[in-house]
């Protein structure tokens, strides 16, 4: 089931808070729909995420609102000024947009100094030198000004490119998967570095990935996408434990789904009975479960009917697979510094309080 957003309260919402509004856009290549129908609001200082797999229409709809595309129909509001809609079409350099591309795009024949520099216009050679150097050291590089692109690392260069995208002060940052080329721990501190800096600015920001722990730890709020539609809109605890969607469920985090049916107001299944969580029908009684790793707990017991048939070290912790009496599994994460071995049989635990319910 695609999300979908009250006309009405869109634009009850706008007139008081938004500060990107997508009302009804759709966008196709060829025959193929990219974005369908999306409405979509963020708020003024808000880090919003677009989170979605390859090919849902995240990087498009990024585009749509940079107008480096044209929608097919519907509009676009980026503050109080409609820059795409029926007749209007306001292009990029004038929409007061900073966008920052995986691939850092740079000017390789131009200093860091000078590709900063590029986008700044009306200043004095002393204005310029002053914006310039402060943007430097709000990325901690001011040592770097006269470097060239290449003589920069990775993390170094997309430093500069949000120096340079911030240069003009826009009114609003999209990041298309901006440190998805990064290694793992430089990636992790460029997020959080370029999450301050945005947050320090009031800027508000949109990023794009599909890298679940990146929406989740960065984001006010996140909207997840499924073949151009939005499934869901909340923070990221509603998008993690109260999923709308049997596929917001299964892309985000790791869950097991398990046969159940409704007696009542319980559910039951071969891990025990449940209240019932969900909007399910009455006249549904078969149902799937979504049960996540983290609150599936296990103590070992000689005599008890689940067995540990896989273990997988992460580091900080292991996950396990535990085969049940009907031969399903399931999975649980725990420390590890608590080592269980493969074989051993438990007895397992559920904390019911995430647990949601969705019709078969």
């Amino acid at each position: 089931m695609a999300f979908k957003l009250n006309r009405d309260n869109v634009c009850a919402r706008k007139a008081w808070s938004s500060h990107v509004l997508l009302d009804n856009v759709s966008k196709s290549f060829d025959k193929v729909k990219a974005v369908s129908g999306l409405t979509l609001v963020v708020e003024k200082g808000e880090f919003f995420s677009l989170l979605g797999p390859s090919g849902c229409g995240k990087t498009t709809t990024l585009r749509l609102i940079g107008g480096l595309d044209r929608p097919d129909e519907g509009a676009i509001t980026i503050g109080n000024e409609v820059v795409v809609g029926e007749g209007v079409w306001v292009p990029p350099e004038k929409r007061g947009v900073g966008i920052v591309f995986q691939d850092y795009a740079l000017f390789p024949h131009l200093t860091v100094f000078k590709n900063i520099a590029f986008g700044l216009k009306g200043c004095s050679p002393k204005e310029l030198k002053q914006k310039v150097m402060e943007l430097l050291e709000m990325v901690g590089l001011p040592h770097m000004a006269h470097k060239y692109p290449h003589e920069l690392s990775g993390g170094e260069r997309q430093r500069i490119t949000l120096a340079r995208s911030l240069a003009p002060s826009p009114k609003v940052m999209l990041l298309d998967e901006p440190f998805s080329s990064l290694d793992a721990d430089l990636r992790d501190e460029l997020r959080h570095e370029t999450k301050w800096i945005l947050k320090e600015k009031g800027t508000t920001t949109i990023l794009v990935t599909h890298e679940q722990e990146e929406a989740l730890s960065l984001s006010d709020r996140v909207g997840v996408l499924n073949n151009g539609k939005l499934e869901q809109v909340g923070t990221p605890d509603e998008i993690y434990h109260k999923p709308r969607s049997r596929f917001v469920a299964d892309f985000v985090g790791k869950a097991d789904f398990v046969h159940g049916w409704i007696e009542g107001s319980l559910v039951i299944c071969d891990l025990g009975m449940f209240p019932l969580n969900g909007d399910i029908p009455d006249e549904v009684r078969d149902v799937e479960l979504m049960i996540r790793t983290d609150d599936v707990d296990f103590t070992v017991e000689p005599g008890g009917n689940t067995v540990v048939i896989e273990a997988q070290f992460l580091g900080a912790q292991i996950l396990y697979k535990l085969l049940l009496p009907d031969g399903k599994a399931i999975h649980s994460i725990k420390p590890s510094t608590k080592i269980i071995p493969v074989g051993s049989r438990v007895k397992i635990k559920v904390d019911t309080k995430h647990i949601v319910v969705f019709r078969k």
